[in-house]
């Protein structure tokens, strides 16, 4: 075991492997595992690329969505059980919990979008339209549908609309959505004109912020990019193009949703390479 020691370069030999470290000292080995982390610059893998192996270069995944002028930044610490969000001009798209922030979207609807589409939002600068549904509605039209029913429901018709939250929404959000519509805090669902009921429609299930860039990389969870696996036999994560040399753990180009299982990959992967019959 030797600590602190940063590597150079690794040299394959006709048997085994010569690694310089950054002391000038020499190690030679039969096998090497490299289980090094990703990095968030394509300069970071130079000593693997000298090797031969092709690299995916890297760029952020499973970040958070910077909305500095987002008007639910009050909301901070209000979460959502069950959003549904897309990327405007784009597949994109994800559904899960999401945490209003002082900063703007996170929680796993934000960073599952954001695993999904790390290349191509990487592509666009961090500059894009991400709408929201909030509700359990399907659709703008399912929302003016069944809110148009509270109008002459004898239940609620004459409570007031800030009152009533639809789809079990944080009371503080329902609150803030209402507002946003111009529906009074007086205004009960019986007077409610269609013009503001179709204003709430739009904001319960296709809110749109304007996101302007993500968190820094010291923030971010991993990398997307790495050795590719094209270039690695599966079963035993040796490399292909030299016998004894092995990958591990986020190195390689595999970034998964949140969940855990970038931790399970990094396991898995490492597990394969210690227990390699080529070992």
């Amino acid at each position: 075991i030797k600590l602190s020691a940063g590597l150079a370069r690794i040299n394959v030999l006709e048997v085994g492997f010569e690694l310089e470290l950054l002391t000038n000292e020499k190690l030679y080995a039969d096998r090497v595992i490299v289980t090094t982390g990703g990095n968030p610059q394509l300069s970071g893998y130079d000593w693997l690329a000298d090797l031969g192996h092709s690299i995916n270069s890297p760029v952020p995944s499973l970040f958070t969505f910077n909305v500095p002028n987002s008007p639910f930044h009050e909301l901070m610490g209000v979460a959502v059980q069950n959003a549904k969000i897309r990327i405007a001009g784009s597949k994109l798209e994800s559904s899960g919990p999401l945490l209003f922030t002082h900063w703007g979207l996170s929680g796993p609807a934000i960073l599952k979008a954001s695993a999904w589409g790390a290349r191509e939002l990487a592509d666009r600068n961090y500059e894009f339209t991400v709408l929201v549904n909030f509700a359990d509605f399907p659709s703008n039209e399912t929302a003016r549908i069944e809110l148009s029913k509270y109008r002459t429901d004898i239940q609620y018709r004459n409570k007031l609309v800030k009152s009533h939250a639809v789809s079990n929404l944080p009371s503080r959000l329902w609150t803030k959505l209402v507002s946003m519509s111009d529906i009074a805090d007086t205004m009960r669902w019986v007077d409610l004109p269609a013009k503001n009921l179709n204003r709430l429609a739009e904001y319960l299930t296709n809110c749109a912020f304007e996101v302007k860039g993500k968190t820094t990389f010291k923030e971010e969870f991993v990398a997307c990019g790495g050795i590719l696996l094209s270039e690695i036999d599966e079963k035993s994560m040796q490399s292909k193009k030299h016998k004894g040399l092995f990958f591990a753990g986020e190195v390689l180009d595999i970034d998964g949703i949140t969940g855990g299982y970038n931790f399970q990959s990094a396991w898995t992967t490492g597990y394969l390479a210690g227990r390699s019959d080529e070992l």
